[in-house]
């Protein structure tokens, strides 16, 4: 625990500035409830004394990471002094952070990043039940910008890491950016403020402790005035983002189109942009894919169809002269047994509507419409995906021929014959889904009892 010296100067100097600054950009209102996250260090407590002298409505948020021992307590019991001492409401979370970082197999850092936005959404949530207008207040300063910055430079986050962390987003608010760490540090010494030490801040095995130690002191032997410049850049590639930006989305709704469920793009269009692999960058980042595979998608230019690329989340396909791009499916696709007398069938995003008739009606020509001579058939029928091995025999053939054959003939795309269904009665195939029926199935002269199923797609299970 420190103890700031007294020193013999004006006190007021960060306060009038913090106050100017929140007023100059309107960072919230007289009356809105504002959450403090303190973690007891002294960004955190100078955060909460210039609020407090400012008569803010204000709720203190702490988490115990229980990652530290007795240190960890000694924070928490830290921070609840300091919101009693300032007469305030104080939440306190306690998590088990080690058994959280052995079910998400991240690291430290991250799941602890996770674990404190995960609650702070929850408490956000029930404050705005009686308090509309509330913000989470964080206590990130100008140096941690600096350090963002540079990070975000390494990473390769593109022209939107430049600017660092923004003043206002949504819900969250860092006011204190404008502020540099030895102006917050003078004013704790200089008003006698207590907070406590993290001793995990001095260990370089974080990346940001190692840029704050190691990096960005040995760039300011070289370039002293490196901090301000960066700051000054950030504000420059803000307002370059914007016009960036513009640019960017003009240029994804001349080159994406959507076909069926996938998002494609005509490789020959791709092809033809320029600068190629800041667009390719800009427009496959939203399908989860970073800047180093931006040269692996460029590799699908000349491959053959079905080659594919996949971000966590997504997958770049070749297809015929197209790319592809789906959202990566995890979902098993189940057998589902339809007996008689069921109306609907739910799966894989459609439906299957299920009616009976009698000889009498007249059927339409419809793919997505079987019409189904019911003597044909038994229950329970089978709706399935179809696997490489199935056959039927196509309405109007005697000839058997096996579904990849058909799907290969519709020249469907590799994604549309991944999502393929067929349906079977007594082990044969009757229906292959939206495409064709079997013709010992269809209805003839002496047909008396008709099956209608119809297909419903883009329907959410």
């Amino acid at each position: 625990m420190r103890n700031g010296r007294i020193k013999n100067r004006e006190e007021m100097g960060l306060q009038s500035r913090f106050q100017d600054h929140v007023n100059s950009n309107r960072l919230w209102q007289e009356g809105d409830l504002l959450l403090l996250a303190c973690s007891g260090g002294i960004d955190s407590v100078v955060l909460a004394t210039l609020l407090h002298r400012m008569n803010q409505h204000l709720e203190i948020l702490h988490c115990n990471f229980n990652l530290r021992g007795d240190e960890s307590n000694r924070d928490e019991d830290f921070v609840r002094a300091l919101a009693q001492s300032m007469g305030i409401p104080c939440h306190v979370q306690s998590f088990d952070t080690q058994t959280a970082i052995k079910t998400m197999g991240k690291g430290v850092q991250e799941v602890a990043r996770i674990l404190r936005y995960e609650w702070f959404d929850k408490v956000m949530e029930v404050r705005k039940k009686t308090n509309k207008h509330t913000y989470l207040l964080t206590a990130h300063h100008a140096d941690d910008q600096v350090e963002t910055i540079a990070m975000n430079f390494f990473r390769g986050t593109g022209i939107a890491g430049l600017h660092g962390m923004q003043l206002k987003a949504g819900n969250l608010i860092r006011p204190l950016l404008f502020a540099r760490k030895a102006e917050i540090l003078d004013f704790a010494e200089s008003n006698a403020i207590t907070w406590v030490d993290d001793s995990s801040n001095d260990a370089d095995n974080y990346s940001r402790n190692h840029f704050r130690h190691n990096i960005i002191p040995q760039v300011e032997i070289i370039f002293p005035s490196v901090a301000q410049n960066l700051l000054d850049n950030a504000k420059r590639f803000s307002e370059m983002e914007i016009i960036y930006k513009k640019q960017i989305e003009k240029i994804k709704d001349g080159l994406i189109e959507k076909q069926g469920q996938s998002m494609a793009i005509a490789v020959y269009k791709l092809i033809s942009m320029s600068p190629i692999d800041t667009i390719m960058f800009e427009v496959f980042r939203d399908f989860g894919f970073s800047a180093h595979q931006v040269p692996e998608i460029k590799k699908l230019f000349d491959a053959i169809s079905g080659k594919s690329v996949s971000s966590n989340t997504h997958r770049v396909l070749r297809n015929r002269n197209w790319l592809l791009i789906d959202p990566i499916d995890e979902k098993t696709h189940d057998i589902i047994v339809v007996e008689e007398g069921v109306e609907s069938v739910s799966f894989n995003n459609s439906l299957l509507q299920i009616k009976k008739y009698d000889g009498s009606c007249l059927p339409d020509d419809s793919k997505d419409h079987a019409w189904i001579d019911m003597q044909s058939i038994s229950f329970p029928l089978i709706l399935r995906p179809w696997k490489p091995g199935d056959y039927f025999y196509p309405l109007g053939m005697r000839k058997k021929k096996k579904v990849a054959k058909l799907l290969t003939d519709l020249k469907l795309s590799l994604v549309e014959k991944e999502n393929q269904w067929v349906l079977e009665s007594d082990k044969k195939i009757i229906w292959v889904v939206g495409r064709r029926i079997d013709d010992r199935v269809k209805i003839t002269a002496s047909t008396q009892k008709i099956l209608s199923i119809a297909l419903e797609k883009s329907v959410e299970n």
